[in-house]
């Protein structure tokens, strides 16, 4: 078969702008890169650059849902909520439930 040919039957990944480097890549991160290539029609680098653009995204998510938790956490425990256990007064629970949702955006 002729290069030209050849060339043109392989895939070729997105041309991307950044850091060039050579990774040691583990074999279950390959044979995963190498499944989502071939559903996607891409080669597998571009996989899994895909994959670790997915993970940074992942991991973002959750720093962030570990900052919104740690300040809920913080507003609960300064709303007295032991005299919500204690009193059970519905002005407290209100304060509970406001310093519960804190940090939520409204819809």
């Amino acid at each position: 078969m002729p290069y030209d040919a050849l060339m043109d039957q392989r895939r070729r990944a997105p041309r991307r702008e950044g850091h060039r480097t050579t990774l040691t890549v583990p074999h279950a991160l390959v044979e995963a890169a190498e499944r989502l290539a071939d559903e996607l029609g891409t080669t597998a680098n571009d996989a899994i650059v895909r994959l670790a653009e997915e993970g940074a995204e992942a991991r973002s998510r959750r720093a962030h849902i570990a900052a919104v938790a740690a300040e809920r956490r913080a507003a609960v425990a300064g709303s007295g909520r032991r005299r919500v256990l204690e009193v059970g007064s519905d002005a407290a629970t209100d304060e509970l439930h406001t310093a519960m949702l804190g940090g939520r955006h409204p819809r």
